[in-house]
């Protein structure tokens, strides 16, 4: 077992893109750092044995959790790239993983809907408040009480509803020029 998550590793390592793994080797290793942690409960950690099995345990370890960051780091890379990655090279978990990173790239590509003037709510603010950031995705604010401002309609709503802003009514002005 040991011998196949060495291998995982060193592979991984060494190439760019994501490995195939062995079969099942996350569950088996995480079985076989159990079994450790067994024999190491009825075992002097102050003998040569206690300390290599500690030893072995540490190294085992350090070793799955480098083989899963570097998988991670490499997903998420590709995915940021919209490079294409085997899924036949990734566990389950992380065929899924892909599939929501590369969900969340494609939807931070698209650029925000704009709302235009009818899309905001001119308003009367009624406490002070920090910076908010708008359905549009742009920073409004801090607001200081007796403030009037102009934010998109969802957050104008839930901020009154909030009971920290008051709708103002807007009536047309004639146009200075």
């Amino acid at each position: 077992m040991y011998s196949d998550l060495y291998k995982a590793w060193k592979s991984e390592k060494s190439n760019s893109l994501p490995q195939p793994l062995p079969e099942e080797l996350y569950h088996r290793t995480i079985m076989y750092l159990r079994g450790l942690d067994e024999e190491l409960a009825t075992t002097d950690r102050h003998t040569i044995q206690g300390r290599l099995l500690v030893k072995e345990k540490e190294v085992t370890d350090r070793l799955l959790h480098e083989l899963m960051q570097a998988r991670l780091q490499k997903i998420v890379s590709a995915a940021q790239n919209h490079a294409h990655i085997q899924t036949t090279s990734l566990t389950e978990n992380e065929s899924k993983s892909l599939a929501k990173i590369e969900q969340t790239v494609s939807s931070l590509d698209q650029p925000p809907s704009k709302l235009d003037e009818t899309g905001l709510i001119v308003v009367r603010i009624l406490e002070d408040l920090p910076e908010i950031v708008g359905v549009d995705l742009r920073i409004y604010g801090p607001f200081k009480k007796e403030d009037v401002a102009s934010l998109p309609e969802p957050n104008a709503r839930a901020l009154e509803k909030q009971g920290a802003a008051k709708a103002i009514e807007v009536k047309d002005f004639p146009k200075c020029g």
